[in-house]
């Protein structure tokens, strides 16, 4: 995560009068929708999402007669990792017996799994797998003329684990869809409500939906939240045993309704790129129109401002793009390309490329399409190539292609340049300084400028040699 949980946090005042100026607006689930329910499968990366994000679902289901089954992905053994009087393993043990007494609190009849799966590691293609295969054969249990609803954590929560098991049930779903089984797919954001202030353009408002609670809900949500001792009180009055759940984040989970977020809208699949992280994006942008904050950040405004003040050369004749998202650098490169030239940005998601092109129709040298590199590339030469921003989302091996292609589109005398966030990346091994890295040591490459701060690096290549700015001038 982005943010520690001993933050404040944004208070649930904001939130509440945010949901109050659209509740009219958001759809309900209501009582119909619950009584069409068949089996509810509610999937936890860890004990308490459970609680925290659907509880109230889990009770009301309860009483009107739907069959539940909870599965816990993770025992939750590292939320103490600097306990000196619990190991992770005691934890783990504890916890689960929190989850226990929780879940019957609000649903006595639930069945609840535990997968024991490493706690911060959904995320590996393995566990993931795992955890999909098991909410699969509960989905393949129920008739297939019957209507299941699978709740898991939202994928732009912004934890690793929760991202995971919101991709694992999505796949789960289409899978028990193939086979005949109705299966409707909500998610429920948890630590959404802590970091982002209603405004936040992430806050995914047009796909929300509201689930009231009656009074009984509420208090049996709360009976089951206080069962979580663990997280909601210190383990001890030691150092590393600090209290995980504050009153402040809990008060996000007090309210007599529950929000859940539905299905994005189905990406284009004609080029095959249906897949984890092509959801991802396309999850991110859909719930956004600026899902990174490209045109209100100042940090990110500077940073475009540093790459374009990199570049070797005053104007290029044909640019490329990988990773353009919206167009915000795209537009800011179209300035760069002189008469005649291009500019050519290029996205995973559609959602993101659909906004790259309204973003660019004034300006007709500059075009966005929607490809994966590295199986897909742009014909053509390119005087400068510019990554920022996607070498963590490949793998080594899809580093290397991607390298490849580009040294067999630039031209003899073109220019690279990458840009990369410096920070870890939720649920990404590489960072921006190994991504770096291994292009620096290419030897077809030289280095002509470098910008190094806590943030973010920047380089730019040239074929090797290379001839600095002032030395190409005849300055020196």
């Amino acid at each position: 995560m982005s943010f520690q949980h001993d933050e404040t946090g944004v208070d649930e005042s904001m939130w509440r009068d945010a949901f109050a100026a659209r509740r009219e607006a958001l759809p309900e689930l209501d009582a119909a929708w619950l009584a069409g329910i068949a089996h509810l499968v509610v999937v936890a990366a860890h004990p308490d999402d459970e609680t925290l994000g659907a509880a109230g679902l889990l009770s009301r289901a309860y009483r009107a007669g739907v069959r539940s089954s909870v599965i816990v992905a993770t025992s939750g053994e590292a939320s103490h990792p600097d306990s000196s009087t619990h190991t992770p393993e005691e934890l783990g043990r504890l916890r689960e017996e929190e989850c226990l007494a929780a879940v019957a609190e609000v649903d006595p009849g639930a069945a609840v799994t535990f997968l024991r799966l490493p706690d911060g590691h959904l995320d590996e293609s393995m566990r993931r797998a795992e955890l999909g295969e098991a909410i699969v054969q509960l989905l393949l249990s129920s008739a297939p003329d019957t209507r299941s609803v699978v709740v898991s954590p939202w994928v732009g929560d912004r934890h690793p684990d929760h991202a995971a098991a919101a991709g694992a049930a999505q796949e789960a779903a289409g899978r028990a869809r193939a086979e005949g089984r109705e299966v409707e797919v909500l998610a429920t954001p948890i630590w959404l409500w802590f970091w982002a202030e209603p405004g936040d353009a992430r806050v995914p408002w047009t796909r929300m939906r509201i689930l009231p609670l009656d009074a009984d809900a509420v208090a049996a949500k709360g009976a089951a939240l206080a069962r979580h001792v663990s997280q909601v009180q210190p383990l001890s009055g030691l150092p590393g045993d600090e209290v995980l759940l504050h009153p402040g984040m809990i008060a996000h989970f007090e309210r007599d309704f529950e929000a859940f977020v539905g299905e994005e809208p189905d990406a284009p699949d004609d080029d095959g790129a249906d897949d984890e992280l092509a959801r991802y994006f396309e999850t991110l942008h859909a719930d956004a129109d600026d899902p990174w904050g490209f045109e209100t950040r100042w940090y990110e405004q500077r940073k475009r401002a540093v790459l374009l003040a990199s570049l070797p050369a005053r104007d290029y004749a044909s640019v490329l793009e990988v990773g353009c998202s919206t167009g915000v650098l795209t537009l800011d490169l179209a300035a760069r390309v002189r008469h005649g030239g291009s500019v050519l940005g290029v996205d995973l998601s559609a959602h993101a490329v659909e906004r790259a092109q309204a973003r660019l129709s004034a300006h007709p040298e500059a075009t966005a399409e929607r490809m994966r590199v590295p199986d897909e590339w742009p014909d053509g030469r390119f005087d400068l190539v510019v990554i920022s921003e996607i070498g963590y989302y490949l793998d080594p091996a899809e580093l290397t292609a991607v390298v490849e292609r580009v040294l067999g589109s630039l031209t003899d005398d073109g220019a690279v340049v990458l840009c990369h966030w410096r920070h870890p990346v939720e649920g990404r091994s590489e960072t921006g300084d190994s991504v770096h890295a291994a292009v620096r040591a290419r030897p077809e490459f030289g280095t002509v400028a470098q910008h190094l701060e806590e943030d973010f690096v920047l380089d730019v290549f040239e074929r090797a040699p290379v001839q600095s700015v002032a030395r190409r001038e005849g300055i020196v």
